[in-house]
């Protein structure tokens, strides 16, 4: 692999009670990843991203780290990473209209999005595909492995497309932040929204082995449970203002979710209870991704990865100061995956050991011509 740092970490076991509290302050790349997917929704368009994102804390680098140079105009800002339906990992850009595509040789594609797009969360889709949301467009895009771009507009002016995931009933479900909204999108076009009960600002969502769809509502400090029909259920959460975001399904079935503002990891039981566990170390989590036998969460100020076992009990893998772990996805062969601010893209093996390299692009496809999918009630 080119241009690749590996070295083992320091880990610090705790369990469910032990804490961390170093004197760490909460990084502009900490409340920019909570609000991609709750509060960046919002934006209007795809300059007031690029101002935020000028406020990137500068990461220090490291002598034993030497990084490669390159173009400014060829270096990429991955934000949401996801694995796609190639075996490759895909994630969305921060600073451009473009999605990236990272193999597992670390080879790096672009594919061009057209003018104005703005992805944030992403995933595979059932078609083969990968599907975006567009919060600059106030819609929904799907890329396919060709380069090829079609977008589906969603109904409700300004409703913040947040997060995006693939149902068991071959739909995509989306979050709409702004709107109070959770979306249906079959892959041929066909929309359905269905309006929360309670403003909440749905952010994160997951589908648990129950075939229900679990809701993070951001602002209404709640988990909601929707039947793919449409009924909710909702579950307040036991600390106040805890603003839960990122959710997702365990290998036991339990549902967890971040709580940002409290710095702590919630747990959602297949019987309807949820714990709160807090986090081994100071800071908010970000990311959070689950392998087969945990479940992983970042904390970018810590420059840390939190492994957390189904009693809450966690063990902390420090990466140096020199890696801020942002969003985070589990690929089958065992590594995790994750982003970083500063144009770089982060690896963690099974053994502990971290890999990081430049998400410098290597090939950029052409843009193609966009497609409209119509959408239909």
């Amino acid at each position: 692999m080119n241009n690749v740092v590996s070295r083992p970490l320091a880990i610090i076991a705790r369990d469910r009670f032990g804490r961390l509290f170093p004197g760490l302050l909460l990084g502009a790349w900490t409340a920019l990843a909570v609000c991609a997917c709750a509060n960046l929704s919002k934006l209007p368009s795809l300059s007031s991203l690029r101002r935020l994102t000028e406020n990137f804390p500068p990461v220090p680098s490291s002598a034993n780290n030497p990084r490669p140079e390159a173009k400014i105009s060829k270096r990429m800002t991955p934000f949401a990473i996801a694995v796609g339906p190639d075996g490759n990992l895909w994630f969305s850009e921060l600073r451009a209209s473009a999605i990236g595509r990272v193999t597992p040789a670390a080879e790096i594609s672009s594919f061009d999005l057209g003018k104005g797009a703005l992805a944030e969360r992403l995933t595979a889709g059932p078609d083969g595909a990968i599907w975006f949301t567009d919060p600059a467009g106030n819609r929904i895009g799907r890329l396919g492995l060709d380069g090829t771009t079609a977008y589906v507009p969603l109904p409700t002016p300004d409703s913040g497309p947040a997060g995006i995931i693939s149902g068991s009933d071959g739909n995509l479900w989306i979050t709409e932040h702004a709107a109070n909204r959770v979306a249906r999108l079959t892959p041929l076009g066909t929309l359905t929204e269905f309006l929360l009960p309670h403003g909440g600002g749905p952010a994160g969502i997951a589908e648990g082995r129950d075939h229900r769809l679990y809701i993070a509502e951001n602002t209404g400090n709640r988990i909601d449970r929707l039947s793919m029909d449409g009924r909710v259920e909702e579950f307040p959460l036991p600390t106040r203002d805890a603003r839960p975001d990122g959710v997702i399904t365990a290998s036991d079935g339990d549902i967890w979710f971040t709580e940002f503002a409290a710095e702590k990891v919630g747990r959602f039981t297949v019987s309807g209870h949820i714990y709160e566990y807090a986090l081994a170390v100071h800071g908010p989590p970000v990311g959070i991704t689950a392998s087969e036998a945990y479940v992983w969460v970042t904390v970018p100020v810590a420059h840390a990865l939190c492994r957390l076992a189904d009693d809450g009990s966690q063990r902390v893998y420090v990466l140096g100061d020199d890696l801020m772990p942002g969003m985070i996805t589990w690929n089958r062969d065992g590594y995790l995956w994750f982003t970083q601010p500063n144009g770089m893209l982060g690896r963690f093996s099974p053994d502990g050991i971290v890999d990081q390299f430049p998400a410098v692009v290597a090939s950029q496809a052409r843009p193609r011509p966009q497609h409209l999918l119509i959408s239909s009630p």
